[in-house]
């Protein structure tokens, strides 16, 4: 594991508080700068504010969650106090999942499946068969990010968040039902989740998006008086007869692409982030968000295309002009049958995971492209300046990449992340 960019409180994993500026390895602790032995796949990484949560799955089935930076709030779990966050918490080091102790005495083989992170707060989904899925949050409660009320017990203990209340008549009270948390994601201030809720008799009852915190600019489908919404509530937003095919969230906006290719989009269109997202013509694979922007990876024919709007201040809609711009084609480089593996978007910067066709299975690397804000020299470039159209940022010309493909990315607050092989 591979990363880059803004290190004030360790989040980086990589020895020091020292910002990053080129692609680093992280310390695991006890392994030195290389994953644990006999690690499968990296399952998800989430980084916030200045903490980064890690969830490993090894080769016999077991999953760890793996934690660096800041804990001050909670954020990495109660062990992680003051005190070790600022001597300890500069590797990667496991952590506890929560609950971990109340599974084994009730004999409940729940594991950590996803991991996302807000500002200062971090979320952890369990699961375990023929039982309903828990969701967990620790850390910060800046917004109501917590998801249990803005006022909850001052300790750092984390929370169970109750899904099932919000369900109303998604869940059947005469039969037994299990609800699935199908996905989460969190922006800065705000958190969306899917749910599937299923009757013990295997048939599926309904499915619905479920938010809460920063609610002003209507992105949890609602424009509110007060600055956030701090228990779940149900969004507005039909999946059932047009189920979702992926979503994500901004700052202050929360995008939902359909399985129609519809796009439904909510919240602030102060810097454009929203604009021309109903006029799109082609059809979209996926979508994603950087604080003030919406990006889509689309087809046409064999050729993959990203399209971006909103804010272009930083570069981060990898066009020419720098400035607001209209919905367009991020400039990709034109190389022959380039396919988009996966896009990852942070704070204000993109990533790009590419392959050709006929490398595939080759041993040839994939290409990994980015471009936007690049203050904390959170594109490995080895330099500051923010870079307005699509670079590549791997393979580099060094002995660093030599003999390692690229397996996947993440992107975060001022942050970068590679995962390599």
């Amino acid at each position: 594991l591979l990363a880059t960019g803004s290190n004030a409180r360790g989040q980086l994993g990589i020895g020091s508080r020292d910002d990053a500026h080129t692609f680093t390895p992280c310390v695991f602790d006890g392994h030195g700068p290389q994953i644990p032995p006999n690690t499968l796949r990296i399952i998800g990484l989430a980084s916030g504010a200045n903490h980064t949560v890690v969830l490993l799955q090894f080769q016999d089935g077991e999953v760890q969650l793996w934690g660096a930076g800041d804990g001050s709030k909670g954020q990495l779990g109660p062990e992680c106090t003051v005190q070790t966050t600022e001597d300890s918490m500069l590797v990667f080091r496991p952590l506890t999942p929560p609950l971990s102790e109340l599974f084994q005495k009730k004999g409940l083989p729940y594991k950590c499946r996803l991991v996302a992170a807000a500002w200062e707060t971090s979320y952890i989904v369990f699961s375990c068969p023929g039982k309903s899925d828990i969701l967990v949050s620790m850390g910060g409660n800046d917004f109501g990010a917590l998801g249990v009320g803005v006022n909850p017990n001052t300790s750092n203990n984390p929370r169970i968040i109750n899904l099932a209340t919000v369900l109303g008549d998604k869940a059947d009270a005469t039969r037994p039902s299990i609800i699935s948390v199908k996905s989460i994601h969190a922006g800065p201030r705000h958190v969306v989740t899917e749910l599937h809720v299923h009757l013990t008799d295997e048939t599926s009852s309904g499915r619905v998006l479920v938010g809460w915190g920063a609610s002003r600019h209507g992105q949890l489908g609602q424009k509110t008086r007060t600055p956030c919404i701090d228990r779940p509530i149900m969004i507005p937003v039909d999946i059932e007869s047009d189920p979702l095919r992926s979503y994500a969230l901004g700052n202050e906006h929360t995008v939902i692409l359909h399985q129609s290719n519809r796009i439904s989009a909510l919240g602030s269109n102060r810097k454009g982030q929203l604009e021309g997202l109903s006029n799109l013509e082609i059809y979209v694979q996926e979508i994603g968000c950087t604080w003030n922007g919406t990006y889509m990876h689309g087809r046409e024919g064999s050729q993959n295309i990203l399209f971006a709007t909103g804010s272009n201040t930083k570069g981060q809609l990898g066009k020419s002009a720098v400035g607001m711009d209209a919905i367009g084609a991020v400039e990709l480089p034109a190389r022959p049958a380039m396919d988009i593996i996966k896009f990852a978007c942070g704070s204000e910067h993109v990533l790009v995971l590419t392959t050709q066709p006929e490398d595939k299975g080759n041993g040839v690397p994939n290409y990994v492209w980015g471009w936007g804000w690049n203050e904390h020299g959170n594109l490995g470039l080895g330099v500051l300046e923010d870079i307005p159209r699509p670079t590549q940022l791997w393979p580099r010309d060094s002995s660093a990449s030599v003999g390692k493909v690229v397996v996947d990315v993440w992107a975060a607050c001022g942050t970068s992340w590679l995962a390599v092989s």
